[in-house]
C-alpha cells in the first residue's frame, strides 16, 4: 500500500521474474519453463504442455493449504514444483518440506504407502 492506501501497481516495463504477476504468466508456457528448468538443473528436459501456476493444494477442506506458483510434468512423469523466493522470510527449508510432503501426498492412491523406506532416504 501507499500513503493513500490504495495499492500500488507497479508498471508492466518495470516487472521482473521476481515479481509474481511475471513469474507466472512467464512460467505458464512450457517452452520458457523448461528452458528455465533446463539451465537450472543443467540436463534435458521435455515438458509436457500442461503447466499450471497459481495451483493450490490441499489435503482437507479444514486443514492448511499451499500455493504453488508454478507446476508441470515432464514426459517421464517428473513433477517440478518452480517458486520464486524474493526474500529470506527464515523458514525456507519448513515450508519447502511442507510443500513436498504435500505434493507427495497428492501423488499417492488413497491406501497406497510410499515404496521408499526411511533408512533409503538421502
Amino acid at each position: 500500500m501507499n500513503h493513500t492506501d490504495k495499492p500500488f501497481m507497479k508498471p508492466l516495463s518495470d516487472l521482473t521474474l521476481m515479481d509474481r504477476f511475471l513469474f507466472a504468466c512467464a512460467m505458464e508456457d512450457p517452452v520458457i519453463l523448461q528452458m528455465v528448468l533446463e539451465i537450472i538443473l543443467d540436463k534435458e528436459i521435455h515438458l509436457k504442455e500442461w503447466t499450471q501456476a497459481e495451483k493450490e493444494l490441499r489435503t482437507a477442506p479444514w486443514l492448511r493449504s499451499v500455493r504453488l506458483d508454478v507446476i508441470s510434468v515432464d514426459y517421464e512423469d517428473n513433477l517440478y514444483n518452480t517458486e520464486v523466493q524474493k526474500k529470506n522470510t527464515g523458514n525456507l527449508q519448513k515450508r519447502s518440506r511442507f510443500y513436498q510432503a504435500l505434493i507427495d501426498s497428492s501423488l499417492l492412491a488413497p491406501g497406497d504407502t510410499p515404496t521408499c523406506q526411511p533408512d533409503q532416504v538421502q
